[in-house]
Order: structure tokens, then C-alpha cells, then sequence
């Protein structure tokens, strides 16, 4: 009998909180910011998912303060933990939790392309844009180290410092038969 969904499943297959995550991811966010950010979703609901990310242990609240008798919490995503799943957890999902998995994935990516481009921001940032595809042949032993080596060099660029743009990287990795 197959394990049930995991908290790491909860949460990427629920698109609230998909997006939340996708807001957060590499910055420090009040809700206040994320209420700007995400405005089809309705104060209370926002709330809510808020909460069962800090309570998952997702969003980490870095700060409180005081504001006209409400605090408002400044919410923060460890990046080396979120949206990762193990073996054990991708064997527990279904054929179609890794189908909407991966689809949520491509149209929050969709989604953010978009955006950039309505803005306006393509053609002025464009050496911060990139997208391709290429083929690699390893071994299991091969792919264990390139995932080791990848992460020890994309570590020290996972925090936000003045003076450097936010810019997301997203990668994806298939066997082909």
C-alpha cells in the first residue's frame, strides 16, 4: 500500500501555496507584500495558507513589528529545503501527482516569463534571461556528484544582498529512454 502525500506533497500540489512559496523563494516578504503580490487571492485565505507553511515549517517568520495594533511578521523560505523531494517521497506519489506536480511547476514558469515580459523588463535585463535544453550522459555515480557540485556552487548566491537582482533559476532533470 502506497504511503500517503507528505507534507513536501501538500504543498506543491496545492497552487496557494505553490505560489506563495514562488513569492517568497530568495527574499524576505511581509504578508502585507505578498496581499500586493498575489492579489486574486482573498486576505483570509492568504492568511491561512501562510500559516500551514509556517506551521509545516516551510516560511520562517525572521521578523515582527508592531503596526496600528497588528503585527506584521516578515516571512522568509529556506531555499535548500523547499520543492525538493526525496526517493522515498517521489515513490509515495502517484503517476498523476507527478504529472500536476510538474505542471504546476511549468506554469508558475509560464506565469512568471509572462509577467517579466508584460512589465516590460525582457529586453532590459535580457542577459539575465536564458533558457535551453541539453542532453548529458552519466552514470548514477556521475549525477550524484553533479547535483553535489551544483549545489556547493549555487550556494553562496541564495541570499539576497543590495545591490544584486533576484534572478530564478529553474532546472529540471529526466531520464531519456
Amino acid at each position: 500500500m502506497a504511503e500517503s502525500p507528505t507534507p513536501v506533497l501538500d504543498v506543491l500540489l496545492h497552487p496557494i501555496r505553490w505560489r506563495i512559496m514562488q513569492r517568497v523563494l530568495g527574499r524576505e516578504v511581509t504578508t502585507t507584500d505578498l496581499k500586493r503580490d498575489l492579489p486574486d487571492i482573498p486576505a483570509t485565505t492568504l492568511y491561512r495558507h501562510v500559516a500551514a507553511l509556517i506551521d509545516a515549517g516551510y516560511l520562517t517568520v525572521v521578523r515582527e513589528r508592531k503596526i496600528r495594533g497588528t503585527t506584521e511578521r516578515t516571512l522568509t523560505l529556506d531555499q535548500t529545503k523547499v520543492g525538493r523531494i526525496d526517493e522515498r517521497e517521489a515513490r509515495a506519489m502517484t503517476p498523476d501527482q507527478h504529472r500536476q506536480a510538474f505542471l504546476m511547476m511549468l506554469t508558475r514558469l509560464a506565469a512568471d516569463f509572462d509577467r517579466v515580459i508584460d512589465n516590460g523588463d525582457l529586453y532590459p535585463r535580457m542577459n539575465q534571461v536564458g533558457y535551453s535544453q541539453l542532453a548529458m550522459y552519466m552514470s548514477q555515480q556521475d549525477l550524484d556528484d553533479f547535483r553535489a557540485r551544483f549545489t556547493e556552487l549555487i550556494e553562496p548566491y541564495l541570499a539576497a544582498a543590495p545591490g544584486k537582482d533576484r534572478v530564478v533559476l529553474s532546472m529540471f532533470s529526466l531520464p531519456d529512454s
